[in-house]
């Protein structure tokens, strides 16, 4: 099944377009009182349709945005990274800071050079947002794939990675990926993630998966009756301090 090309916004919970998305949050939560940062937007290389909106304050280094990136979508068995402007260009120093780069820059971000996965980054421009505890701050990100059983049409649990073109890579759900049973070694999680499928990567550092409740919870509170001043005011307090961020 064809994945989605909307994504949630971890600010207010609005789901949109990616382009919609990059407009959304300069237009919407872009300008806070506080820090300056670098929002960012991070693709997947080869697929595009994975994609992370962050913002990171401008005094800080590309070193910061490695630690994200390995933590939301990369790290497996702790291989090497590196950032740079071609897919065979020489490495941007991990210390390099994002001040150095303009609206509009490109380049690439690569980890594991065995089984690469290859993302791609753009300089979107410049926002500011009131002090954070984490230095990356996540604001959208795409919504996941559901991905069909090979065998019953369900939604998938596991990829097969026995198929060497990760293309051809078939996907089981619970019951029928628990059947194949010589095929264990070879069935690893289906992840919201480019990564999904190579080497050991399962995605057990990814605690960003996106909760609506806080914002269907406001919501609800919102539209209680006039009557209720006290409760409206809590949930808009409440609706404006649930980012969903983690870093």
């Amino acid at each position: 099944m064809a994945m989605k090309s909307s994504g949630n916004c971890y600010l207010c919970g609005a789901e949109l377009g990616k382009t919609a998305m990059k407009n959304h949050l300069l237009s919407a939560h872009g300008e806070e009182d506080g820090q300056e940062c670098c929002l960012l937007k991070i693709e997947g290389a080869e697929n595009a349709n994975y994609w992370l909106f962050i913002d990171v304050p401008m005094e800080k280094t590309l070193a910061a945005v490695d630690k994200f990136l390995r933590k939301i979508w990369l790290e497996c068995c702790d291989h090497m990274s590196k950032f740079c402007l071609s897919h065979w260009g020489s490495a941007l120093g991990m210390t390099r800071k994002l001040n150095t780069f303009d609206a509009g820059s490109k380049f690439f971000h690569q980890y594991d050079f065995g089984a690469s996965t290859d993302t791609l980054i753009t300089v979107v421009g410049t926002t500011t947002r009131k002090p954070q505890k984490d230095i990356v701050r996540l604001l959208a990100r795409n919504v996941p794939a559901v991905f069909e059983c090979a065998d019953c049409k369900k939604p998938a649990k596991y990829i097969c990675i026995e198929q060497v073109e990760p293309y051809d890579m078939p996907f089981y759900c619970a019951d029928c990926g628990e059947k194949r049973e010589d095929d264990d070694h070879y069935m690893m999680l289906v992840t919201n993630s480019p990564r999904m499928g190579e080497c050991g990567y399962e995605g057990e550092l990814d605690t960003f998966e996106f909760d609506p409740r806080p914002f269907a919870q406001a919501g609800e509170a919102l539209e209680k009756p006039a009557g209720d001043a006290k409760l409206r005011k809590s949930a808009k307090a409440k609706q404006a301090g649930s980012s969903g961020i983690h870093g």
